[in-house]
């Protein structure tokens, strides 16, 4: 391993370490003293990686919204929009439930962060699900199988749902993620679903 690699490996097993500390505790409840504890490094050798807490926090979340949009795209290639977002909300509940626990933790603590974290954060959080949602709802009213209601509300009334499950205690489900998961798309699509033409000659 070369110096470039194992600085790149360093900087991620701070991310990993930070990450699981944060949602054991709380932004607020973690010192940068016990993230280097945990991550086997100085405080001095902490900081030559990241600048501050912020810093830190940014990069954990950085790295969620890149796996994010990983899922995102392997949901993409699905051959419609029920089986796309079905792919990404099951995608989401095989996750750890630290690495899902994020999404809801960090949103508690955006207040105390600078307007220059605070940005970049807010920008994770839409970059790694908000706009993939919301691209994946848009294709399907283009395509017509879903109703012509506005994309964003839409994909935000899925996050709603999905949010129980992003808390620490609720992310702890186990076995029955894939369930749950399933229930959920069913919720949502059950209300957003073309009717097809034998319903509605049905009921005219």
């Amino acid at each position: 391993m070369n110096r470039q690699q194992n600085s790149e490996h360093i900087r991620n097993r701070i991310i990993d370490e930070a990450a699981r500390l944060i949602v054991t505790y709380g932004y607020e409840g973690i010192a940068m003293r016990e993230i280097a504890e945990a991550a086997g490094l100085s405080k001095a050798g902490l900081y030559h990686h990241f600048r501050d807490k912020e810093d830190l926090l940014v990069a954990v979340l950085t790295n969620w919204a890149e796996e994010m949009a990983g899922l995102a795209a392997a949901a993409g290639r699905e051959p419609d929009t029920r089986a796309q977002l079905a792919a990404l909300v099951r995608g989401l509940f095989a996750q750890a439930p630290a690495q899902r626990a994020l999404v809801r933790l960090s949103n508690h603590d955006l207040p105390r962060l600078s307007e220059t974290a605070r940005a970049s954060v807010e920008r994770c959080y839409a970059n790694g699900l908000i706009a993939p949602i919301t691209a994946m709802i848009r294709a399907g009213i283009d395509r017509g199988e879903l109703r012509p209601v506005d994309p964003h509300v839409a994909a935000w009334l899925l996050m709603g749902m999905l949010y129980p499950f992003f808390h620490t205690e609720q992310a702890k489900i186990g076995e029955h993620g894939e369930a749950i998961a399933d229930l959920i798309i069913t919720t949502f699509f059950d209300g957003l679903a073309q009717p097809n033409n034998s319903t509605t000659a049905a009921g005219e």
